[in-house]
């Protein structure tokens, strides 16, 4: 009776364990399967996104030029104001 009893529960155990492992199977397939589907649109994303910071760049270099030409507009104003100014 006990060696009847053992062989069921050893049966029992491998049909939980064949289970188990079938669902971990199952799970990661899937996850496998959503990622691969994910794919292309992260790289769209990836792509856009180093757009942006390529035109971020530009953006920062016009405005570093338009800051040189604003601070030398000012200087030749000033000094304009003081020739007027020493002439008045």
């Amino acid at each position: 009776m006990s060696n009847q009893n053992s062989s069921v529960d050893i049966q029992v155990i491998k049909d939980w364990f064949t289970f188990i492992v079938a669902v971990i199977a199952t799970v990661a397939g899937i996850i496998f399967w959503i990622q691969s589907t994910n794919d292309p649109k992260f790289n769209e994303i990836e792509n856009k996104i180093q757009l942006l910071r390529q035109d971020m760049s530009q953006i920062r270099e016009n405005n570093n030029k338009i800051l040189r030409i604003v601070g030398r507009l000012e200087g030749k104003l000033e000094n304009k104001i003081k020739k007027r100014d020493k002439l008045q």
